[in-house]
């Protein structure tokens, strides 16, 4: 037999060494509950893929060179990885994929956020950010990073921060219930696309000396704002849906030295320079938004309100009886107020069903309500788009992922067709997603919902007469006429109530005339039964006389609600400049009969200090009580 010669068994051994170095450079690492994940990073080679089992990870992650970092979900759970001081997870080195992981730092300083990124060209997907004490994911100093199908929530500040960054993407991220959804500062050429704000405290996207980026295709409800630009040229928003917020679009110009009163307002773009007798252009650029919110426009600057062809949809003025005469485009022009901005193409479509989610190819979902008991049932409206047949599953929020793998409990819906179907609602409380996605399992459109057991609460537990209540609720069906009704105890008549319009958790304030002891109740609309009951309030007779206007200062023209106590049949409130004698009222009104209530006052258009006086009756006035100064500035 021969030998084989020298030279090809060298050869062999070596290239047999080099497919096994190949090999296991490309190999994937798997960390386990229990195991750490920074110690996996820190021995790992650059292109390695790391896979993290479920479990918590109680660690400051640091990455530090180019890998994939994934995280197996199990039951829609994520791997969690937590930290009490720092951020949970920090991306140092370009080119990392961050996937599948659920990011919270308990930390509330303003460097520090769930998922902190440092570098330049990475990918951050499908990961959960929530319950951060600043920031769910945080972006300083860095560019082309993309951020994509992301769950950022409850977070105490920004869901979405970027600062002195360029050139990023933001797509698809759902965002809710953060103190504000998306915050650029100092950031140029970004893209904020076709992501869904819901719930967000303030603004649900605030953009600050930010220029030339893009704002198009997001959905923004049940927030303040829908978006704050200050001291910002040149970006382009457009083909948002903003509705059901407190306020539109405001564009502010403001001086050197104001601040930006952002608060209430839905879109604010300003731009802050040296004092002017004319308005300032910020060449900002603002066409095809749908706006249907409580107030929509407001402009004392100069800007762009269309794109030379077609401008937005304003829910207060897209029929005729508002102004607009027109198929598609109204005839006139809509004057924005506050200076000399004009929409000139102003749109005459109506604006999208508020809460319904369209997709590609005609896809449409529409859930009866935001929020769903446990196991309660849940009515679907949907069209299946053309040519694509399609299911429709729950997933838990934090598990959004391209494509859906468990789909055998799925519903079917076909496809080209539009029809109405039902589900049951998860047993489990928490946020959730309902997908509708193709055969292959490839996600066609999403919609949240959360499920909740309904609560009420009301406080103080003692009150007197007219006193405020304050009744906080979570859990109501986020319909537009669920409600909340004031009960007299043993009785089923309600005393007063108040609409919810659509909001699923917040406050409601009532006060009660009559002493005795009061319950709240919530409701969805049309039902009989309640979905919660608070605790009982015990009303006491107020025996004094008192008033109290608040607030205690406003602006020239605003107002105020001034409540009084002790008042007699026949009594009657004055205004009054501080210093004025009782005959020289600025007005006055009865308190038709009663004892205690409230009443709202316009101030004076003049700046100045006023109060108000109860007075046991209109002829000899004698004087039972005087407010606080209100200060009009």
């Amino acid at each position: 037999m021969k030998s084989m010669p020298e030279k090809p068994l060298r050869l062999l051994v070596v290239m047999f060494a080099f497919i096994l170095l190949a090999n296991g450079a490309n190999a994937v690492v798997f960390v386990k509950s229990g195991e750490r994940i920074q110690a996996a990073i820190d021995a790992a080679p650059s292109g390695e893929t790391i896979e993290v089992s479920i479990g918590t990870y109680l660690e400051c992650l640091v990455i530090d060179r180019s890998l994939i970092l994934k995280g197996i979900s199990v039951g829609g759970d994520l791997p969690r990885v937590e930290s009490e001081n720092g951020p949970a997870i920090t991306i140092r080195a370009n080119g990392v994929i961050l996937e599948g992981l659920w990011a919270k730092s308990a930390s509330g300083w303003t460097g520090d956020a769930g998922i902190l990124v440092l570098s330049n060209d990475n990918i951050i997907r499908y990961n959960m950010a929530s319950g951060s004490g600043n920031a769910g994911i945080l972006l300083q100093k860095c560019s082309n990073n993309t951020v994509y199908g992301n769950v950022v929530q409850g977070n105490g500040n920004e869901g979405l921060l970027l600062e002195n960054s360029s050139l990023n993407r933001l797509e698809k991220n759902e965002v809710s219930d953060n103190r504000c959804g998306c915050k650029l500062v100092g950031s140029r050429e970004n893209r904020v696309l076709e992501n869904t704000f819901l719930q967000n405290r303030f603004e649900a996207i605030n953009l600050q000396e930010s220029h030339a980026n893009l704002i198009e295709g997001n959905n923004a409800a049940g927030s303040d704002g829908a978006l704050l630009l200050d001291s910002s040229r040149d970006n382009i928003v457009r083909r948002n849906d903003f509705v059901g917020n407190e306020k539109g679009i405001y564009l502010s110009y403001l001086s050197t030295g104001k601040d930006v009163q952002s608060r209430g307002k839905g879109v604010v773009i300003s731009y802050n320079s040296m004092p002017s007798q004319e308005s300032v252009s910020t060449n900002n650029t603002i066409y095809l938004n749908n706006l249907s919110n409580k107030k929509n426009a407001r402009d004392d600057s100069l800007n762009n309100w269309d794109n030379g062809k077609v401008g937005n949809n304003y829910s207060d003025f897209n029929d005729p009886a508002e102004g607009c005469k027109g198929v598609k485009i109204c005839d006139a022009e809509m004057s924005v107020s506050g200076g000399p901005s004009v929409d000139r193409y102003p749109q005459a479509s109506p604006v999208p069903v508020l809460g319904r989610f369209t997709g590609p190819g005609g896809a449409a979902l529409q859930l009866s309500g935001k929020s769903y008991l446990p196991g309660g049932r849940m009515d679907l409206n949907f069209t299946a788009p053309a040519g694509v047949e399609v299911w429709v599953g729950q997933a838990v929020a934090a598990a959004m992922a391209p494509n859906r793998t468990d789909r055998q409990d799925d519903l079917y819906l076909g496809q080209n067709i539009s029809g109405d179907a039902w589900l049951t609602a998860p047993q489990k409380e928490g946020s959730y997603q309902l997908l509708m996605h193709d055969g292959n399992g490839t996600k066609v459109l999403s919609l949240p919902f959360n499920v909740t057991m309904p609560e009420l609460t009301a406080s103080p537990s003692t009150v007197y007469t007219c006193e405020k209540i304050i009744v906080a609720f979570r859990g109501a069906l986020g319909r537009k006429d669920d409600w909340i009704g004031m009960y007299r105890e043993g009785s089923s008549d309600a005393s007063a109530r108040q609409v919810l319009g659509s909001r699923e958790r917040g406050e409601a304030v009532f006060s009660a005339p009559d002493a005795g002891s009061y319950l709240f109740k919530m409701f969805a609309s049309g039902a009989a039964l309640p979905l919660a009951t608070s605790n009982v309030v015990v009303v006491k007779e107020n025996a004094g006389h008192k008033v109290v206007a608040e607030p205690s200062q406003v602006a020239p023209g605003g107002t105020v609600t001034v409540t009084f106590w002790g008042a007699a049949p026949a009594s009657v409130v004055g205004m009054y400049g501080m210093t004025r004698p009782d005959r020289f009222d600025l007005g006055k009104r009865s308190t038709g009969g009663r004892s205690c209530g409230s009443m709202v006052w316009q101030l004076p258009g003049e700046p100045g200090q006023y109060d108000f006086r109860l007075f046991q009756d209109d002829i000899n006035r004698p004087l039972l009580a005087q407010s606080n100064v209100v200060t009009v500035s």
